[in-house]
């Protein structure tokens, strides 16, 4: 309560003349797009706060580790980005500071921010560890030359996986009559953040309501059903191509740019890759909602997020906040979003902006697919991330080992109970 007060004041305070501050600031990427996107936001944000300098440091790879690594140093920056799936690596340790009692101060209101994206950076007790940096659901991306190709109309919102199986099927196509194909209706990772929503969509569940079993779920007959269809659209229907088969033509990228890949299951970030070839006029995209499974009333899909967050121990509290604040809104979001287009925003009238300023017809549908979207389980389970590494390892036995589906999902959790709960 003590180091509330002292916060709130030091927020409150207005001094005449402000002593410089420095703040460490961390995220991931090292580009050099994504070095001069950073030192625009900085020198936006030290026009307007000419007291608070900004010190970037970036982590190209490994960024949890190394923030990890700087917090057992005891030298972690001020304000860093939280990742929706270490929610739980951070938060149990003691990391991020809940902005939650500040909130009012630094002259933000919830509701300009999506429910289910701050949800994810929530605690049941009314903890809040972050305001969003970005994030996005998962779409369906759908060639709209290749549909027309097969004479096929663009998929609605209420599509079936019976529907998906049939137009990927009219888009597969063999176009040099060598035998083989080399036009695919569809791809769909074995990542876990694409085959979470097929699972929810047949009625399936990955873990229990309260976080602490995946026995009876992951490997439930709804599970199994909806992982057997993802199996059979690259083993059996072959509307998919196998691993081996995208490299062996040229990479996913390839072939999603040159138009050999119908459906595409993927989050905002691959719009962003697209972006080229789709000004060029050689991409043609749409967007669509995830099928209804047999067992859902209504399309499934899941958000991934990130969010700014202030480090607990940081020496300057007013200043991390203030920063934080910033980045989160109407003024950071404009860098973050509308000027990079990578991710979708969190603050709602940045999204309305990004909707009005769009040519390609693409970014109302993302908008209208956010209030249905699922919080990601990693967010409220430590060390999830093992079970996304165990789950396509399952699926790697399933499609390169041949090995039965329930098998498979049967070996996922005795090891994810082993190695993410202890057991």
């Amino acid at each position: 309560m003590r180091r509330l007060l002292l916060v709130l004041l030091l927020i409150c305070s207005v001094l005449m003349v402000a002593e410089v501050v420095e703040l460490r600031w961390t995220g991931w990427g090292g580009s050099e797009d994504d070095l001069k996107l950073a030192n625009a936001k900085i020198e936006a944000f030290q026009a307007k706060y000419p007291n608070i300098k900004i010190v970037p440091e970036v982590y190209p790879e490994n960024y949890t580790q190394a923030l990890l690594a700087s917090l057992a140093a005891g030298n972690p920056p001020d304000v860093f980005l939280l990742d929706a799936p270490y929610m739980p690596t951070f938060t149990e340790r003691g990391v991020p500071m809940n902005i939650k009692p500040y909130l009012r101060v630094l002259g933000i209101n919830l509701n300009d921010y999506y429910p289910n994206v701050l949800e994810i950076f929530s605690t049941p007790d009314g903890k809040l560890f972050g305001l969003p940096k970005g994030f996005t659901p998962m779409v369906v991306y759908y060639n709209k030359k290749l549909l027309r190709e097969a004479g096929l109309p663009e998929p609605s919102d209420d599509w079936t996986w019976d529907d998906f199986l049939k137009m990927a099927q009219a888009m597969t196509k063999d176009l040099d009559g060598d035998g083989k194909i080399d036009q695919y209706g569809a791809y769909i990772g074995r990542y876990f953040y694409q085959m979470c929503p097929m699972i929810w969509s047949y009625g399936g569940e990955i873990i229990s309501p309260n976080y602490d079993t995946v026995d009876g779920y992951l490997n439930s007959p709804q599970t199994i059903e909806a992982v057997q269809f993802f199996v059979d659209l690259i083993k059996k229907y072959k509307v998919a191509p196998e691993y081996s088969t995208v490299s062996a033509l040229g990479g996913l990228g390839n072939m999603l740019y040159t138009n050999k890949i119908g459906f595409y299951i993927s989050g905002h970030w691959s719009l962003f890759g697209m972006r080229k070839y789709i000004e060029e006029g050689t991409l043609e995209i749409g967007v669509v909602r995830l099928p209804r499974g047999p067992y859902a009333k209504e399309s499934q899909t899941v958000i991934y997020a990130t969010a700014w967050s202030v480090i607990s121990t940081t020496k300057n509290p007013r200043e991390a906040l203030q920063f934080v604040a910033w980045l989160a809104g109407a003024e950071g979001q404009k860098y973050e979003v509308l000027e990079s287009r990578i991710e979708l925003s969190g603050h709602i009238p940045t999204n309305e902006l990004l909707v009005q300023q769009d040519k390609w017809g693409v970014e109302k549908k993302f908008v209208e697919i956010i209030p249905t979207a699922r919080i990601p389980i990693g967010c409220r389970v430590f060390d999830w991330y093992k079970a996304e590494d165990i789950f396509a390892e399952a699926t790697d036995k399933i499609i390169s080992l041949d090995m039965p589906v329930k098998e498979a999902l049967d070996w996922a959790v005795k090891e994810i109970e082993a190695k993410v709960f202890g057991r």
